[in-house]
């Protein structure tokens, strides 16, 4: 079939195509006087889990906002905010509704009516994420301007009020369970202070706060001493009566200038030098003795006080290890009180994450049905309808619009004759048998 005898089997049909496309435009202009219309009304919430939480301190990482929000966006349908919806505006007390629950049950639903409700509720909303910010756009539809407008708001405060108490409900669970574990904690620490304690008792080990034990301590102080020791023995003494010594050398020079060698008073000063001499060298030996013998006994406690602690060097390293574990269980504690305290004040927080932008408006106009939209449907819908009906009767009879028609039939053209202006004979074709005797 070429297009030529198509375009003549379309405009032979022409009246049959109009006819289908304006019936089809009319159903769909009564369908649109005759469905119910629907507004819708927009709630925003702007997510502020960016900001540190006032308790705990800690943000939501920019790079988990899109997925939080993504869950959040299906979060808004959950029936635990639908339900709100539906207790705020005491819905499961309208006769209406009831009456319509019924007749749901009879036809086969098991929800109850709060939860058929709450199923209503979630079909009429829809929740969009507004591109590149961290904002919500949530859509409620009803067929009164009203009930839409009312019925955005109350699912945003819904939800925001849902979140508030599952953030409250999860940080009072993370708070019981953080002070479980502090009970248990102090018990194990309460044991490991008992522990060490009676092996310190057992093994008379004391261990300072640096987990250093007396021994060791006294060990490091003879040891830092007696380096000192060889040092002052190698230094020159000075005895007490070198001074006076040197008053007297003093006075012997200055004399022999003056006097002669035998001289009574010089003979005097010089057996008061040959005394005194005598005691420095008598005081310089004592103190030689004494430094020898205080060296000796400071080298000989460092070796006593060296083969005492090693001696008791794994005792030490045990109550060490005790000690370590007093030390470890403790700062347990002291972080789980806090986490522990932590949560119990974010499960009295006010703060959801979640932060009202406006109210949602009044709708002005419905966003269905669109009359015009279902007019051009209908039209459309009907035209195409048109057409296949048309080459379908075309198909079924067939009729010899002109010479194409008689070429696919193996038909030769003798001749055409022009159609009389005045009297039409078959104005719809010949029929396609007739055209074939007449060729025959």
């Amino acid at each position: 079939m070429t297009p030529v005898q198509l375009l003549r089997m379309l405009r032979a049909r022409l009246w049959l195509i109009v006819v289908m496309a304006v019936a089809a435009g009319m159903a769909g202009a009564v369908a649109a006087k005759w469905m119910p219309t629907r507004y819708e009304s927009r709630s925003r919430i702007v997510v502020d889990m960016l900001k540190a939480d006032p308790v705990t301190g800690e943000a939501l990482p920019p790079r988990t906002l899109e997925t939080f929000l993504a869950a959040q966006v299906e979060l808004i349908r959950d029936p635990r905010v639908t339900r709100r919806v539906v207790d705020h505006f005491d819905w499961a007390q309208s006769p209406a509704l009831r009456a319509a629950h019924q007749r749901a049950v009879q036809a086969g639903t098991g929800l109850s009516l709060r939860d058929w409700l709450a199923e209503d509720v979630s079909q009429r909303t829809r929740a969009t994420l507004t591109r590149n910010s961290p904002i919500l756009e949530i859509t409620y539809s009803s067929n009164v301007p009203e009930t839409a407008r009312r019925g955005a708001d109350a699912v945003r405060d819904a939800f925001i009020a849902e979140a508030l108490d599952t953030k409250r409900r999860e940080a009072a669970h993370n708070a019981v369970w953080f002070g479980e574990q502090v009970k248990a904690l102090k018990a194990r620490l309460t044991a490991a202070e008992q522990r060490k304690a009676s092996f310190e008792r057992a093994n008379n080990i004391v261990l300072q706060d640096d987990n250093v034990d007396a021994e060791s301590s006294k060990l490091r102080a003879l040891a830092s001493s007696a380096p000192a020791a060889p040092a002052l023995a190698a230094a020159p003494a000075v005895a007490p009566s070198s001074t006076q010594l040197a008053q007297v050398d003093a006075q012997l020079a200055a004399a022999r200038q003056s006097m002669g060698r035998n001289h009574p008073q010089i003979i005097a000063m010089q057996q008061q030098r040959a005394a005194l001499s005598a005691a420095v060298n008598r005081e310089l030996a004592a103190s030689r003795t004494a430094g020898r013998a205080s060296a000796g006994s400071a080298h000989a406690d460092l070796g006593a006080q060296t083969q005492k602690v090693l001696a008791q060097r794994g005792l030490v390293d045990e109550a060490r290890r005790l000690a370590g574990d007093v030390t470890v269980l403790r700062e347990q504690v002291a972080k789980t009180m806090q986490r522990a305290a932590d949560f119990e004040l974010q499960a009295q927080s006010t703060e959801a994450g979640f932060r009202k932008l406006g109210a949602a408006g009044l709708p002005r106009a419905p966003v269905m049905p669109s009359r015009w939209l279902l007019l051009l449907a209908g039209l459309a819908v009907g035209a195409v309808a048109g057409l296949v009906v048309a080459v379908l009767l075309e198909l079924l009879r067939r009729r010899v619009r002109g010479p194409e028609d008689l070429s696919a039939a193996g038909l030769p053209v003798i001749g055409s004759l022009p159609r009389p202006a005045h009297r039409k004979l078959w104005p719809h074709g010949l029929p396609f048998s007739f055209a074939r005797r007449v060729a025959a």
